[in-house]
Order: C-alpha cells, then structure tokens, then sequence
C-alpha cells in the first residue's frame, strides 16, 4: 500500500536544518538534561516567588501566575491555585477555557476538550507533571474531566515549544502539576464538601438533580525536611440534565422547499461518577540527590438515561398534508398523517479507569553536572454500553398512526399530537418502524453495542546538563523513547457491533414494563411519556438477542502501536547589550524517528482479509525562542519553530471496508476498477507546521497584573483529509467465480495533503482597580480576546472551516476581594463554529454548524480572618451557565434550520472548606 507520503520539511525546513545544525554541531561534545521548561523538574514550586509573597485567594493566584509567566522562557499561560485543593473553577476544563486564546465545547453539560488557536484537542497534548497522557476519547484529545481540579496546584499552557518539552502539540501543549510537598514550608491538611444542584428538575423521573463532592489534601515533611509525602483523595458524584432537539435533517419537497425530514428530540438525566486518588512521595536526603514518586488514579463512571421520540416525517412512509405554510423556501407550519413515532427509552453508561505512575530520579546540585532519569506509565481502560429499546402505537405500521401538526421556531419544531404516549392500553413494546427486519422477523426492539477500548503508554528518559559561562549558559541534551498501544473493539461475537433485540418466543409485540413514571416533553409541545428502566430488562436477560453479522464492521475497530524515540539539543543563551538590555532565550532541535504499526482487518460483509502494516519516518524538528528584557516588567518574544501534532489513531488503523464490482472485472484502468474500499491508513503522518509567534508582555511595576499582545501564524506543511488512495486488493476475495483483470483500485483514507495556514492576534489584561483608582481597592478584571482566522481546506477545493475554530474568543471576569470576602462573576463568548456533539458513545463524529454562545458563571464566597473562632474555614456559592446558554447548531449557514438545539440549565453549587493549621 502506498501513500503520498509528505515530505519531513519544506524550503523554510531546509534552512532550518542548515541554519542550526551549524550552531548545535560546536554544542555536540557537551551534555545535558530535560528541558528547564518542564515544570515536574523544578525544584521551586510556583508558590515560591521572589517579587512578593504570595497569599491564598483569587488575586493571589493571578498574582503568582503572572511572576510564573514573567520568568518562563517561552510563551505559555497559567494557572495557579488559590490555595491547596483550590483552583479557580470546579474543573480543570473549565479553568483552561477562561485562558487567553482557549475555549472549550460543552458536551453533556460539561466543559471537557479544550481548544487552543481555533484547533480541537488532537493538535495539543495533555501532560501530568510533564508526562504524556493517554485519553479515554476515541482519539488523542485528553478529557479533562477527568482530573479533578482538587488535586491540582497549577496548570501550564505552552504556546510555543522548547526542545525538550516531550510530547509537545501543534496547537499548544497543558501540563497539569500536583503538589510537591518538599516546596512547601508547613504541614497541609484541607478538605472542602460541596452541594451541587441541577436547576431543570428532574427531566426523567428515575433521575437525580443534585449531587455532591468532597475532596481531602494532606501533605507534610519528614526526617527533617529531606522526606516528603501528599495525599490527595476527590470523590464527585453530580448530576446532570438536559433537553436535546435533534432533527434528522431538511430534504425538499416536490416544489423544492425545505421541510423538516424527521427528528430525534429527547430529554438527557445524567449522573457522573468519579473516584480519584493522588498520591506523591518525594526524597532529598542532600543537594545531589533528588527522587519523586507520583501517582495518579481515577474511576469515572457516567450514566444517561434519554427518553424521547424519533419521529420519521418527510423521510418515511407519513404524509405531508396540504394547506402547508411556506416561507422562503421553508415550510414552517403543516400536518403529517400517517407518522408511527418510535418512542425511545434509552441507557448508555460508561466505566472508565486511568492509572498514571512516575518514578524521577535527579543527580547533581545544579552547579555542574546534573542528571536525570524519569520512568512513567499512563493507562487507561474503558468500558462503554448504548443500549436502545422501542415501543410505539403499532409494529410495521400495524396500529394507529398519529397525526402531527408541526410550527417551526427558533428552537427547534414544535408539534400537536392527537395520541396519548403515557397510555399503556395504546403503547406497547414494538417495532413501529420495522427497523432491523432482516434481521428480526417483524423488525428489531432495540439494539445494543458495548466497545471496549485500552490506551496504554510507557515512556523512559534520560537526559544530562551542564552549565557554562559565556553567551551560552546552560546546554541540555535527553533521549526519550515513547511506546504507545491504543485499541477498541466491539464486545459482541467476533468483534462485531452489538445485538439486535427481539422480543421472547418471536413476539411482534407485548405489554410495556412496569412504569418508573412519566417522562415530560413538554419543549416539544407533546404531552408526557411512559417510562420504564429498559437497563433493568436488559440485565434481567428480557430479550432475545441476535448478534449483528454484518462482518464489515469489523473494520471498525483497531489496534495502533507507535514507537516514537526522541533525541533532543538545547543551549540557552544570554547576553546583555551595549545598552545595557538583556537577550535571552534558547535554540536547539529534536530529532524524532516513529514506527507506527497496525493489525486487523478488511471487510466486505461476507468475508475477512487479515491486514498487517508498519511505517517509519524521521522528524528534525528545530525551535527558537528569544526574549528582549527591555526591563524587568516589560518583554518581547519570538518563537520559530517546527511543531507536530499526530494522527488520531482510529485514522492509523489498518482496518477498512472493501467491495468487488462484478460488471467492471475486467477494466484494466485503475480509475475504473472493480475494487475499492474505505478505512484507516498506517501511512500518514503527523500534521506539520511552521509556527510563529511574536510576544510583547507589560508587567506591573509592584508584581500583580500585566497587559500582553500577541500574534502567531502557524504554516501548515500538510493537513489530513480523505482521499482517494491507490491500493492493492490481491488476495480479496470477489465472492464470485469471477477473476478480475486487476487486482488494484482506489480506497477513501486519511492522507496527508496540502497544508494552509492559520493565523490570529490575542490581547489579555490583569488588572487589579487600584491600579485605577484608589476607591477600587480589592476589584479587579481579567480579560482575554482571540481573533483567529485560517486558509485550511478540510478536503480538496472545500474552504468549509476547520472543526473547532470560532474567530472570535472573547473570556472576561470581574472579581472582588476584601475583608474575606470574595465575588466574581466570568463569562465566555465564542462566535460560530463547527463542533463535534456525538455523545453516545466513543464512535463516530457528528459535526455541526454550531452558533455563538456566552456562558456566565458567578461565584461568591467568605473566608474566616485568621485569629477568629473560625480562622481556616471558607464558604463558597458557586453557578455555572447562569443564563442558560443552547448549544445551537444549524444546516447551510441558516438559522432556521435547526438541527440541533440542547439546553442543561443552570447548575448550582455551594460548599465549606476547611485547612487545619
């Protein structure tokens, strides 16, 4: 199988390669360590800062990530605790996306990828204490929802890149950091409880709208200060809900107007259940010796419980009836007879497990030589079950059919019924549609799939420094070796996908389970809904099942191996001026060499061909930071550099679909062929870029708040989009005595293809009021703006916008604190964009044009004065999405399509925090 390979550099590559071969060639005799920039190597935790003490709170925190982004050599953004356990948000997700040049898409109600630049998840990387993280999505794109904000005591966002910053990303790279408890002065122990509440009720009946959290931090020093422990324990149990309009799409009527094709409205109860253990050991008995041991484990369980009603219109065997009302080109009001709704009672639950384990051992006082060595592992396993079942007023249209009158808005349909779907006597467990009937006698009750998936990730380093004087300070030199195995496959018979259900003893039809209570759809103008627990039928064995032989899913599922190692120069530099200003910065290069690999297999729906690729290829990837200290307050930075970000690893799969056209066996032109087929592709390589950034940063004189602006352009070398692939199909089989003239034919894969570009401009201000006036004491404003625009196509000859990327982010939050008492109030806006809303499991992509949005949060809390009865304790009232902002997405740029409209309420949460002294 041949792919276009994209070549590793282009002209700008080319001088790169030469430009700083040359300068790190004299550098090749010294050695060095991991990059300086890695914030689990530091010795000085962020809380030890030179230009003041910092002190808990809010503006504390903002305070001390200033100084933090003050004095890192490249561009990054960041995020402190305001004290221990206590990040400025309930999530990490939701701290990242207040963040200058960040946004994030809500999924299920939650914050939980994050973008950076206008690119989604799989162009950043996630790190915990510098180390690589595995991801419990699909692809590569951590879920931050899975860390609790808890344990954490800062966060990291690289924007631009050193040489020994392992496993960075193209859009950017998140380090999350845990406490290290040699950095601290004192014994810790905090804990915090915290209500949470749903403002929308109880959508389903056998749901839950409130919930709680509660976390625990210990750390203390021992033997003198020379052994350190913490300990970290978060436990959250929230709930969530949500009603959801969904259509299926707007085909055209015989007189070519719009109208509304069918539609999947239901309302979503969700409970999220999460156990995470943190856990640090750290040992200097000396200044040459320093060893730390981490670990990082969490349980997550989600349920949703979706109840609702699939509706065939257009699209189905109901009529649209005269008299309907038309409004440029759409109908907007009319009557469908004939309409067997299926009523959906639905359950998908998920178990995932993520395991992280770092062992680092240091050598050396800093002074001469230092080495080290840094052993990690990241895991995760995940189990993920969707399950539907149905019923309605009939089987294969056997019944009474309902008549519904539909009125298009804003928000979706709005319909008129005439049957009552809360009246056992009318509704029964059937098949109203006969969905499945080749399957099924009658057509299927329901379905079931439940991939399994495990992402699993080790990595050893090794690296030494040394330090000189001169114009280079500091030279580092590592060695990495990265092994990462990510598979998923369904957990029915032979891999294939799931279970049809069908009703005992061949039923067409039988009475509804007990009821659990009504379900309202009152967003739809229905009446309410008989609900009843279909997980329960389910694990009581209730249906027969028949497993899917479609064989050609197999090809979804699949099993990628990549071997990446890393071999990495630095030299930082200084010099100071003839004007007395100082230059500083680094240069240096890594050079990566990959080995990707992947089994599995080629379908056609009636056989299997085992497939088994492998691809290596080298990166030489330079970087370039420089900073002009015009003072201590004020700073311009540049950044050159060559950046990565790899492939979903469901696109390197092996695995694809195949069909043989009998008519065309004997064309000899491959444009002609009676093969082809669709799937993965072991051949593609990361997406590349030539990025840019130019920084100027203004700090205030007395250490507490800046203005920055910043520009940047990334020059994609190569963008991944399908693309028809010539491939050898000898020894398919033809399911036919037919022998084909060739065996060769075009297959849709991912390949990498023409690049583009993407540009933007970002402006932040960090000013506390009295800075203003002297009246503004204890007010304060953070705000962020990004504007982003790009030249990418996502496919040849279509400028449709790259998925993630809203030109305009705009994140403000007003704050105030005194006295011990503490309010702010955030919002975040982000113009149109297309995202991802598939929520059902971990399969598929469902992209949508998605509209702005503005989610308000507000916060106000009062922390006891020390010397007082209650000297330690805080309260805190948090409310997320306070003005109920839709994920709102469309078709064709119109407004009036609505394809999807989901609305979660708002979501409230008090709580007490308590540190012993």
């Amino acid at each position: 199988m041949n792919s276009e390979r994209q070549k590793p550099t282009n002209c700008l590559g080319i001088f790169w390669q030469k430009y700083l071969t040359v300068g790190l060639l004299s550098f090749a005799a010294a050695s060095v360590i991991s990059a300086q920039t890695d914030d689990y190597n530091n010795d000085d935790e962020v809380y030890e800062l030179e230009a003041f003490e910092v002190t808990a709170g809010f503006a504390g925190s903002l305070a001390a990530a200033a100084e933090v982004k003050k004095t890192q050599p490249v561009i990054v953004e960041m995020i402190v605790a305001e004290d221990i356990g206590k990040l400025p948000d309930s999530s990490i997700a939701e701290s990242l996306a207040r963040l200058p040049g960040l946004t994030t898409q809500r999924i299920n109600s939650r914050a939980q990828g994050i973008v950076i630049r206008g690119l989604e998840g799989d162009f950043s990387t996630g790190l915990l204490n510098g180390r690589q993280q595995v991801s419990t999505s699909g692809g590569r794109s951590v879920e931050f929802d899975q860390y609790p904000a808890e344990l954490m005591s800062g966060v990291t966002v690289y924007k631009t890149t050193t040489p020994g910053l392992i496993g960075q990303g193209l859009a950017g790279t998140v380090n999350m950091m845990t406490v290290r408890p040699l950095s601290l002065d004192k014994r810790i122990l905090a804990t915090n409880v915290f209500f949470e509440k749903a403002s929308m009720g109880k959508l389903n009946p056998d749901s839950s709208d409130s919930g709680m959290k509660y976390s625990i931090n210990y750390a203390d020093q021992f033997l003198d200060g020379t052994l350190g422990v913490a300990f970290g324990y978060s436990h959250t149990d929230q709930a969530g809900q949500g009603e959801q309009w969904e259509a299926w799409g707007y085909p055209e009527t015989g007189d070519g107007d719009y109208v509304i094709g069918g539609a999947k409205p239901f309302v979503r109860s969700s409970e999220l259940k999460r156990k995470t253990y943190m856990g640090v050991l750290e040992f200097r008995p000396n200044r040459w010796f320093h060893t730390t041991f981490d670990m990082f484990i969490s349980d997550f369980e989600e349920t949703q419980i979706l109840r609702g009603l699939e509706l065939p219109l257009q699209w189905s065997s109901a009529q649209l009836q005269p008299g309907y009302t038309v409004s440029d080109g759409l109908v907007t009001t009319g009557t469908f007879d004939n309409v067997f709704a299926v009523m959906r009672n639905d359950n998908v639950w998920r178990d995932a497990d993520l395991s992280n384990f770092g062992w680092n051992m240091r050598l050396g006082d800093g002074s001469g030589w230092v080495f080290e060595l840094d052993l990690s592992s990241s895991k995760m396993e995940r189990q993920d079950n969707v399950l539907e079942t149905y019923s309605g007023s009939g089987q294969n249209q056997v019944g009474r059919p309902d008549s519904l009158t539909f009125t298009m808005t804003d928000k979706g349909v709005r319909f008129s019924n005439i049957l009552n779907y809360a009246d056992p006597s009318v509704i029964k467990l059937a098949s109203p549609q006969g969905w499945g009937g080749d399957q099924v006698p009658g057509g299927q009750m329901g379905f079931f799939k439940g991939p399994i998936a495990q992402d699993d990730l080790k990595q050893i380093r090794a690296s030494v420094k040394h330090d000189y004087d001169g114009l280079f300070t500091q030279v580092e030199a590592g060695l990495a070796h990265t092994r990462r195995n990510k598979w998923e496959i369904d957990a029915g018979p032979g891999g294939l996908e799931g279970f049809f259900l069908a009703l005992p003893n061949g039923a067409q039809s039988a009475e509804l389970p007990a009821s659990v209570g009504l379900t309202k759809l009152d967003f739809l103008g229905f009446g309410p809904m008989y609900s009843y627990d279909s997980r329960k039928l389910w694990e009581d064995g209730y249906y027969d099942l028949t497993p899917n032989s479609d064989i050609s899913k197999a090809a979804n599922n699949f099993d990628v191996t990549e071997k990446v190692t890393t071999f990495y120069l630095q030299a930082n530099f200084e010099k100071e001026t003839n004007s007395g200003k100082l230059i500083s910065g680094n240069i240096g290069a890594q050079v990566v060499k990959s080995d990707q690999s992947s089994q599995g297999y080629s379908a056609n729906g009636t056989s299997l061909v085992f497939v088994d690729n492998q691809h290596d290829y080298i990166d030489f990837v330079p970087s370039l930071n420089m900073i002009f200290n015009f003072s201590d307050t004020k700073k311009l930075r540049f950044s050159v550099a060559r950046q990565l970000a790899r492939q979903e690893m469901v696109d390197m799969r092996a695995n694809s679909n195949y069909s043989f056209n009998e008519s065309l066996y004997l064309s000899t032109d491959p444009q002609e062929s009676p093969w082809s087929g669709y799937g993965g592709n072991t051949e593609i390589e990361p997406w590349r870029s030539n990025s840019y950034d130019l920084t100027y940063e203004n700090y205030f004189e007395d250490g507490r708040g800046y203005w920055a602006f910043n520009g940047f352009l990334k020059d994609l070398v190569s963008y991944t989009y399908d693309q028809q692939l010539l491939s050898d199909f000898t020894g398919y089989d033809t399911n036919s005595d037919l022998t084909p003239a060739i065996y060769q034919g075009y297959r849709s894969s991912p390949v990498n293809g023409d690049g583009g570009k993407i540009w933007g401009l970002e402006a932040t201000l960090s000013m506390p009021g009295e800075k203003l006036f002297d009246a503004l004491e204890g007010f304060g404003i953070i705000v962020g703006a990004s504007m982003t625009e790009s030249e990418i196509e996502t496919s040849p000859g279509n400028t449709q916008q790259i998925p993630g990327l809203s030109k305009w982010v705009v994140n403000t939050t007003v704050y105030y604190e005194k006295g011990g008492f503490s309010a702010r109030l955030s919002s975040r806006y982000r113009s149109e964009y297309r995202g991802d809303i598939s929520t059902f499991g971990p399969r598929g992509e469902n992209y949508r044009e998605l509209q702005p949005e503005t989610v308000v949060d507000a916060q106000i809390g009062y922390a006891f004065a020390e010397g007082s009865k209650m000297e330690g304790l805080s309260v805190t009232l948090q409310a997320y999405n306070l003005t109920d902002e839709p994920l709102f997405g469309v078709d064709n740029g119109d407004s009036r399509l609505v394809r999807n409209y989901q609305l979660y309420g708002a979501q409230y949460s008090l709580g007490i925090s308590y540190k012993f002294k």
